[in-house]
């Protein structure tokens, strides 16, 4: 769910100490973000490693309901919840629409959710009941109803990343929150494991799959918590003044601070040994036992952990370049 793409990752930057040589060859700069650029002397290619984690974390909360929307059949039964074929039974596409708004989702979350963005934004409110009924009069059930959730959820984020990114800190910290459940909801479904192999057999399993993302599942409540919190982000941002996104020395200090503290991490030692190896022995192969032996879902948490502890105006800064950076990512209409 949170990974690069091609396993490529941001150079650390300029460091003194025989580990840096080492840290390079593992960890290759691809490009700079033109945001980080000063005239104080950033290391571009350093600030971009923190940008790469935390517009990482960004897009796999936007992009939380699509991941977990992987099942098609209702598994997740009580009586306290309604069929959806009896929910809609006997309705137009306007009652069918009323009707949803109430008992789609019926639980704490799914209600927390739509109560929020019934509050913050009643036209996008509109908008989604209107996908709902249109899949429920096809014969979808809950879970299926999830898919059309997602599908709004895709249209509606990429239009909020302005706002979003408008606030600061505070967004910074709920996104990596969410990003951290994320990783543990992972983890939880390896049954501790959560190497490459782990992830690949969950992604091969279908009912694996089903279990994780069915109505009332952990999969579940975490696609509703993401979901909220994005509708609740771009209201907070909506009429936020424009961000400050020009790094300052002081924010290079601390992103560096933070991550010459996350090289001591065990999983990130053994890394830089084996970079080491394989530049002095190659061709052995390494390379590739490191990867698949790396707990992903733990370095992640390491990642998160250091990002979150630091000072509030670079977790603004860094949020509000990101978010500016991923817009101008977005495919033109």
């Amino acid at each position: 769910m949170f990974a690069t793409a091609g396993g490529e990752v941001m150079s650390f930057g300029k460091q003194s100490g025989g580990n840096t040589e080492s840290l390079r060859h593992l960890v290759q700069p691809t490009s700079s973000p033109k945001a980080a650029k000063s005239s104080g002397g950033f290391d571009a290619a350093f600030i971009a490693l923190a940008l790469g984690v935390v517009a990482l974390s960004a897009g796999g909360a936007i992009a939380a309901p699509s991941v977990i929307s992987w099942v098609q059949s209702d598994v997740f039964g009580s009586a306290k919840v309604r069929p959806i074929e009896t929910v809609i039974a006997g309705l137009d596409r306007d009652g069918m629409k009323a009707a949803l708004a109430r008992e789609a989702f019926p639980d704490n979350q799914g209600r927390e959710f739509m109560a929020s963005l019934s509050t913050k934004f009643p036209q996008e409110h509109d908008n989604l009941l209107g996908k709902l009924a249109d899949a429920a009069a096809k014969g979808a059930d809950r879970n299926a109803l999830m898919l059309s959730l997602s599908e709004w959820t895709m249209e509606f984020a990429p239009g909020k990343l302005a706002a979003i990114g408008r606030t600061g800190a505070d967004g910074f910290d709920k996104v990596l929150t969410i990003a951290g459940d994320a990783l543990s909801l992972l983890e939880s479904a390896g049954e501790g494991r959560c190497n490459l192999e782990a992830l690949q057999s969950l992604a091969n399993n279908p009912a694996s799959l089903a279990e994780l993302g069915a109505y009332g599942s952990a999969g579940y409540k975490l696609n509703m918590r993401a979901s909220r919190m994005l509708v609740d982000l771009s209201a907070a941002g909506a009429d936020a003044p424009e961000p400050d996104t020009m790094l300052r020395p002081e924010d290079e200090q601390a992103v560096q601070s933070a991550f010459m503290s996350m090289m001591r991490d065990p999983q990130v030692m053994s890394l830089m040994q084996m970079s080491m190896t394989q530049a002095s022995s190659p061709g052995q192969g390494m390379q590739s036992n490191a990867a698949a032996n790396l707990n992903i879902c733990a370095l992640g948490r390491t990642a998160i952990g250091k990002l979150k502890g630091l000072p509030s105006g670079t977790k603004s800064r860094l949020f509000g370049m990101a978010l500016s950076q991923a817009m101008s990512l977005k495919p033109s209409s």
